[in-house]
């Protein structure tokens, strides 16, 4: 697929709109996602492949390291569905990087069946309303043969300082019950469970792994403050008022530095990463 043809999948520019980096790019994206774009990155890099897709491409970290991974002569397209993580995303990687832009819906692409060699998708399938569509689109848009590389979070028994966020805020909330306080990106972490999935969309020789990484943040409030915003529960958080949400970011940061240190933090974090040749 040609970057500049008039495919309907081809990458389009990026609209000017607010391209603030939100909480889940600067307070989180370092201590959560950096560790597994660089692994994302080297297992691409060894695929060599001509033509990527990134589906849920979000404030573009993966987006980065996968560019500096491929070759320049590669062609590499960043796609999700929120028009203003494009713009951040873009800011990301630089606008001299040489990658195309698509708002694009990973249960519904706009891309030709067989358009790519790979296709990413880094801790975005959780969010998927159906996930048996996002796997079956990635199928169709790589050719035969083609490699699909996604990375879900491992459950939160595997990552403890975020187990620890979701224990604290559950005793600061527990008289306030709130539907998304129950709710986790960690919640689709069986290796079984992601096996079938992509058993189910299609794909073949599956392996799915277990992957350990160390990280770390520069300081408890920081990492607190961006893993509350970050993350689901900040709008059920700031029904209660900003004075709420100042003093779930206080007790977060008070947990983390009595566990896991203050200036920096140091942890292990936890995801299962599949392949799967389609």
């Amino acid at each position: 697929m040609d970057a500049s043809s008039d495919h309907p999948g081809a990458p389009e520019a990026v609209a000017l709109v607010d391209a603030t980096p939100p909480r889940e790019h600067r307070g989180i994206g370092p201590f959560l996602f950096e560790p597994f774009a660089r692994h994302t990155a080297e297992r691409i890099r060894a695929r060599a492949p001509r033509t990527v897709l990134e589906t849920a491409c979000c404030t573009g970290i993966v987006t980065r390291r996968l560019r500096e991974a491929l070759p320049r002569d590669a062609m590499l397209v960043a796609s999700d569905p929120d028009e203003r993580m494009l713009a951040v995303a873009h800011r990301t990687v630089g606008a001299a990087a040489g990658v195309g832009w698509v708002r694009a819906d990973l249960c519904k692409l706009q891309f030709g069946d067989g358009d790519f060699d790979a296709v990413v998708c880094q801790f975005g399938l959780m969010f998927a309303p159906d996930k048996v569509a996002a796997v079956r689109e990635a199928r169709r848009v790589l050719r035969p043969g083609g490699s699909f590389l996604i990375t879900t979070w491992a459950p939160l028994e595997r990552n403890p300082l975020v187990a620890l966020v979701h224990r604290t805020l559950g005793a600061m909330f527990r008289d306030e019950p709130s539907p998304h306080l129950a709710q986790s990106s960690f919640d689709y972490g069986d290796p079984d469970l992601l096996n079938n999935l992509l058993l189910a969309g299609g794909f073949q020789d599956v392996v799915v792994d277990v992957v350990e990484k160390a990280t770390s943040s520069p300081s408890a409030h920081e990492l607190a403050a961006g893993l509350i915003e970050g993350y689901p529960q900040i709008e059920e958080i700031r029904l209660h008022g900003e004075a709420r949400l100042s003093a779930a970011v206080t007790a977060v940061a008070a947990a983390i530095r009595r566990q896991f240190g203050d200036a920096p933090v140091r942890a292990r974090i936890t995801a299962l990463v599949a392949s799967a040749v389609a």
